[in-house]
């Protein structure tokens, strides 16, 4: 198994995501953005850590330990599904 890898392009395209390290950047599992580019809107993740379910989330500025919380789940999960999958 693969490391993750944190792409941080807010300067470039306003978005972070998170991908395994060997995956192409178009294949993320988390990406992360402002809503509308306006803070005061919010922020929004797209969850594809499973590849059975895809979602999107949104948070007000204020939830970011609520949006922190849901991509270590996410990711979490996705770990234990790997590793169910090897045994």
């Amino acid at each position: 198994m693969s490391i993750f890898r944190c792409i941080d392009q807010r300067f470039e395209t306003g978005e972070i995501f998170i991908k395994w390290d060997e995956a192409p950047d178009e294949e993320w599992l988390l990406l992360i953005y402002i809503k509308d580019n306006s803070p005061e809107k919010g922020i929004i993740i797209e969850d594809k850590s499973n590849p059975e379910k895809n979602f999107s989330y949104e948070f007000k500025t204020n939830e970011i330990f609520k949006a922190s919380d849901l991509m270590v789940d996410s990711l979490t999960h996705l770990i234990s599904r790997k590793r169910a999958k090897k045994d």
